[in-house]
């Protein structure tokens, strides 16, 4: 699914599902960092430079939950869909493992719904 695609996924929700989808993404990306940082193919500085990018995306992630979690959701999706955009021109290695990362969690998203 293309961030676009995403952001009309995720309009669609409710704000309960926001958090579930945004705590679930922030589980991924944790999984995804491990992945960036036990790269061989990968230089010690490129896997720092993803990791940084990805933890400033962690923080933006957290402060979209907080204001879920209060009840107000002022365009969360796009919101989230900037900062990913945002954060992944500031690494192209970060960048692709991002969009396995949303995919991902959109899966694992839709699994855990229909128990």
């Amino acid at each position: 699914m293309t961030l676009k695609e995403t952001v009309l996924w995720l309009s669609s929700k409710s704000i309960e599902d926001k958090i579930i989808f945004s705590e679930l993404l922030l589980s991924d990306m944790t999984v995804m960092n491990r992945a960036i940082w036990n790269d061989p193919e990968s230089t010690d500085k490129t896997k720092v430079e993803c990791l940084k990018w990805s933890n400033e995306l962690a923080h933006r992630i957290w402060n979209l939950i907080f204001e879920l979690k209060r009840g107000k959701d002022n365009n969360s999706e796009k919101s989230l869909a900037n900062n990913i955009r945002f954060y992944g021109k500031q690494s192209k290695k970060l960048a692709r493992h991002l969009g396995a990362t949303v995919n991902e969690t959109i899966e694992r998203f839709n699994y855990f719904k229909k128990k």
